[in-house]
């Protein structure tokens, strides 16, 4: 029998997720720092996508609507919006020709609304905590509407443009409330639509979001609603900066009476462990242990209750052919006024184990689809797939045919060099006997080739673990002119290895707080003149499975995990050829050090197939050209360096060999006496 369980993502307040790769940051000084112009560019790109979609849908008629060209006054018969705030009134504000302008806020530019020239309000907490250095509040507050009659609405939706930025934990603080008691009693609902939640990221600009309250307002006489920027009662408290802009808000009634939606298909349970755009075949889930986990995020999104509804997911394969078809008993999905809960889920998910697993690698798509016993009136929306590639040896999150996003470090103000910076992904086991080699990382037009170090790490993540104090496992390259593309559309995968092959223990669904997680990271860690940068997809991380290094506002680089972006960075089960096997066919082969550590000297021995131009580097751990030494050309055969370190400071060394252009590096350690 086909196992079909439900699961309610209630999530208003708290992402739900295991803990052990969620590293809660429980202060302002998570991440604190000024957006980045790549970051603003993707969002106002993705905000001028959204808003051409939006625009081109209808809606229905209007019964409210606020430009804000009044301020807070208003611009409708109802009267005037009123704000309340933890900064005595001073938070919630009309935005000027400055806003956001908080020390971390003022490079985003304004809210680009459709009708942001006459006037748009923000909730400016930048700004109020600015400077940091006279201390930081942790904020609260409501723009409030004048009381509206809804007394004659059925069913009641609330849509507006807006753009926000939060920290310090990655569940949104931004809320839109109803009260029809005066504010004695507030209901309140997400409305961070479909911003995929992380701290200190930029949504879409503008982000046109709706929320359908009718479980509180519809057919109330004295309804006001609030947006309403609210502390986290699950994580605590530590939502204190960057900004949340609002304009254009829209009260209509829901016309579509009968309208079932697939939001989202996933290929995993991704409220406790992740999905997977490509997973090693001996990684599949036998049909016996209930195969292929297909997730079905769904709604109702109109006025009337839908029953009789059954979910059907099907896998195909690459010709198209239905390999397995799935359908769940019927239920009733209720309407958002008739919900059991106000407020209601946005979405369900239903989770069901399809008994199927792969017979052979290859691409697979996952199709799911709803119906009801009513004639659904937007169709359109009915059905969604999800494609999965079962490889050899290749765990994978991003999806290589739609990179459209390269992830770089921050300058630092001071010096002008770029900070400490990396990326990764987390993985899990589900079947015994896998051993993780290495992984393939797909590098940005903006990576450094003239002397870029970066550390690629494997963590092991215990029980009660977090990421940051995990154990790893490190291996040390640089990145080769040659593996740098002139654009995001030129990235290959390059294989690295690590330095010994790691077996991976399982994850076990019966006892989740006994699982073993594994992340994957490519980083710098120290401030270099280069950028190490890598592509991926933006606006994908749905699954919480990528982390990004960054800065705290204490000054530490540590890793931020629940991100937006899912980094090209992929988890290989096999022996693949390697940067360095490569030089080798290029007739190099460079050798470590020894002794290393060293006191006096080390010496350091290679080997050429043929005649080569030689060019000997050393760097250090900052990545500053320590010593440098045209060799000329060498004959084939064995070299060797005898190199004095005994005036050498204590620390870590790069050394570099370039041989025709072809760049090795090992890493060396002075330890004098």
């Amino acid at each position: 029998m086909k196992k079909i369980y439900l699961f309610l993502t209630a999530m208003l307040f708290v992402v739900s997720v295991n803990a052990q790769r969620i590293d809660a940051q429980h202060d302002f000084n998570s991440m604190l720092r000024p957006a980045s112009s790549t970051e603003i560019e993707a969002s106002n790109n993705l905000g001028r996508a959204l808003m051409e979609k939006w625009n081109a849908t209808d809606r229905g008629d209007t019964f409210f609507y606020e430009d804000f060209s009044e301020g807070l006054d208003g611009s409708t018969p109802f009267g005037a919006w009123s704000i309340e705030d933890s900064g005595g009134g001073s938070i919630w504000m009309e935005a000027d020709a400055n806003s956001p302008a908080g020390e971390f806020s003022t490079n985003i530019g304004a809210l680009e609304s459709t009708t942001a020239d006459n006037g748009w309000m923000i909730f400016d907490c930048d700004l109020y905590n600015t400077p940091i250095s006279d201390g930081v509040e942790d904020v609260t507050g409501r723009l409030i509407s004048p009381v509206i009659d809804m007394s004659g609405l059925n069913s009641v939706v609330v849509e507006w443009e807006q753009y926000f930025r939060y920290c310090c934990f990655s569940p949104a603080p931004v809320f839109l409330e109803v009260t029809t008691d005066g504010g004695d009693n507030w209901t309140a609902f997400p409305a961070w639509g479909d911003f995929i939640q992380s701290a200190n990221t930029a949504s879409a600009n503008p982000l046109p979001t709706g929320v359908d309250i009718s479980c509180a307002a519809a057919g109330e006489s004295t309804v006001q609603i609030a947006f309403s920027y609210l502390q986290n009662p699950v994580v605590g408290n530590g939502y204190s900066h960057y900004y949340w802009g609002v304009d254009d808000v829209v009260i209509r009634e829901n016309e579509i009476v009968n309208d079932l939606r697939v939001a989202q298909v996933t290929t995993g349970d991704v409220f406790n462990y992740f999905e997977y755009r490509s997973l090693p075949i001996e990684q599949a889930i036998p049909e016996d242990e209930g195969g292929l986990v297909a997730g079905v995020i769904y709604r109702n999104a109109g006025n009337a209750d839908q029953n009789n509804v059954v979910i059907t997911v099907d896998i195909l394969d690459d010709g198209g052919n239905v390999l397995t078809s799935v359908t769940s008993e019927p239920f009733t999905a209720p309407s958002a006024a008739n919900a059991e809960l106000c407020p209601q889920n946005t979405n369900d998910t239903l989770y069901i184990n399809t008994d199927w697993a792969p017979e052979a690698t290859g691409d697979y798509t996952v199709v799911a689809s709803i119906a009801s016993d009513s004639n659904d009136e937007t169709p359109d929306n009915n059905q969604r797939e999800r494609p999965i590639t079962f490889t050899n040896d290749i765990y994978a999150h991003d999806d290589e045919s739609e990179w459209n996003v390269e992830f770089r470090p921050r300058e630092d103000d001071d010096n002008g060099l770029f900070n400490p910076t990396g990326y990764g992904n987390f993985y899990t086991a589900n079947n015994p006997g896998t051993t993780a080699y290495g992984a393939l990382v797909a590098f940005g037009p903006n990576t450094g080739t003239d002397f870029l170090e970066f550390e690629l790490r494997f963590y092991t993540i215990e029980p009660g673990v977090f990421l940051n104090d995990a154990g790893f496992d490190v291996a040390f390259y640089s990145v080769a002119p040659e593996y740098v593309p002139s654009s995001i559309a030129g990235a290959e995968l390059v294989y690295y290895p690590f330095e010994d092959p790691i077996e991976m223990s399982v994850a076990n669904p019966t006892d989740l707080d006994d699982d073993v997680f594994y992340f994957v990271g490519v980083l710098n860690d120290f401030q270099s003149e280069e950028e190490l940068t890598v592509v991926g997809n933006g606006n994908s991380d749905t699954d919480n499975s990528t982390g990004a290094y960054e800065q705290t506002g204490d000054g530490d680089f540590v890793w931020f995990t629940a991100q937006t972006a899912t980094p090209a960075i992929r988890l290989v089960t096999s022996e693949q050829t390697s940067v360095d096997e490569l030089a080798q066919r290029n007739g190099v082969q460079l050798m470590q050090n020894m002794p290393n550590p060293a006191a006096e000297s080390t010496t350091i021995e290679f080997y050429l197939v043929s005649s080569k131009e030689v060019m000997f580097e050393l760097y250090d751990a900052q990545g500053r050209l320590v010593d440098q030494n045209d060799m000329g050309t060498l004959q084939g055969g064995e070299h060797r360096i005898v190199y004095p370190v005994n005036e050498l400071q204590s620390g870590v060394y790069y050394y570099n060999l370039i041989v025709d252009g072809v760049r090795l590096t090992k890493k060396m350690i002075v330890q004098r006496r």
